[in-house]
């Protein structure tokens, strides 16, 4: 079971790097970013990124064009450019719309704590397995960290701090990720952005799962954890050549045995909320392209955004 578990930590992953990678800095070279010993493991295992990256959809309602551009938020410089569909979509657009924007995120890091807190002297020794909570133990302490620090920390939390670990470890990199490769392109061409979700409504999403989803959660990227860098570099790999069943099949194992509460929040409320958003838009007709930018999932897996939309009545088309 375990083990079906892990694509779904992979979504929690890339979420929480969405919001909260840093944005102050140019893409840098990965040399040099890990020890020899890795470097060259790197170097014999690494997967081919030069792709064009998919999966973009168009919608013409009146005068309006829409396009819903399905992206990841980790990538590799070998991505760039992207396919001509795509980059033409982004050019023609006059309004960027991402799940948030990222360089006008404000994190409030007291708020955070506040929110990854345990409640009333609960601990996570409390809530996991021995077993489970001693494989953290080593994990951190092969980081030069400890698990005492972070024993007051609710598994949403901790999971956010394994998935930079992998992150960190992986051939991709949040300064890559088709969002943000957008979006700082976005302020260069001086492009209006409008987001469809906030930073503090993820964390609140995160903070507000039951303590039994969120012990899954935890328990199986704990599990999983060694295995975590390779899949993040598979899927970095289905989506730039457009490997569009593999992908689907990374993120969405596993929903059903993380329970009904887990896909509700994680997929199902945003892509429905976020349709409704788009829906809204595309009503008043103003005549001007939309580019939207949302990871993946939320086109790829129903209901997805693109579904709602047709349920809507709108008539869209995979163009990429």
């Amino acid at each position: 079971m375990r083990k079906r578990l892990l694509g779904l930590s992979l979504v929690f992953i890339m979420l929480f790097i969405a919001g909260c990678s840093s944005t102050n800095h140019e893409p840098v070279e990965s040399e040099g970013a890990f020890e020899e010993e890795n470097e060259q493991e790197t170097s014999e295992t690494s997967l081919d990124y030069e792709g064009e990256g998919g999966f973009l959809w168009e919608i013409v309602h009146g005068e309006t064009t829409m396009y819903v551009q399905g992206t990841i938020h980790l990538g590799h410089e070998d991505f760039y450019p992207l396919a001509s569909e795509i980059e033409e979509a982004y050019e023609s657009s006059d309004v960027v719309l991402p799940e948030i924007n990222m360089f006008e995120a404000d994190v409030n890091e007291e708020d955070i704590s506040e929110m990854a807190l345990f409640k009333e002297g609960t601990t996570l020794a409390d809530v996991l397995s021995e077993e489970s909570y001693a494989e953290l133990s080593d994990i951190f302490e092969q980081n030069k960290m400890a698990v005492k620090d972070y024993n007051h920390f609710q598994p949403w939390f901790v999971e956010s701090l394994l998935g930079q670990i992998s992150s960190e470890e992986s051939e991709l990199a949040p300064e890559y990720g088709v969002d943000l490769y957008f979006l700082k392109r976005s302020l260069e061409d001086d492009k209006e952005i409008v987001e469809l979700e906030t930073v503090e409504g993820q964390y609140d999403m995160l903070s507000n799962f039951s303590m039994e989803t969120q012990v899954k959660m935890l328990e199986g990227t704990i599990e999983e954890h060694d295995q975590v860098v390779n899949s993040l570099n598979q899927l970095g790999y289905n989506w730039i050549h457009g490997e569009k069943d593999a992908f689907i099949d990374q993120l969405s194992e596993g929903f059903e045995e993380m329970g009904e509460e887990y896909q509700q929040e994680m997929n199902d409320n945003r892509n429905l909320n976020m349709a409704s958003k788009l829906d809204e838009i595309l009503q008043k007709d103003d005549g001007q392209t939309y580019f939207v930018i949302i990871g993946s999932a939320h086109v790829l897996i129903d209901p997805s955004v693109p579904s709602e939309l047709e349920e809507k009545g709108y008539e869209i088309e995979r163009i990429y």
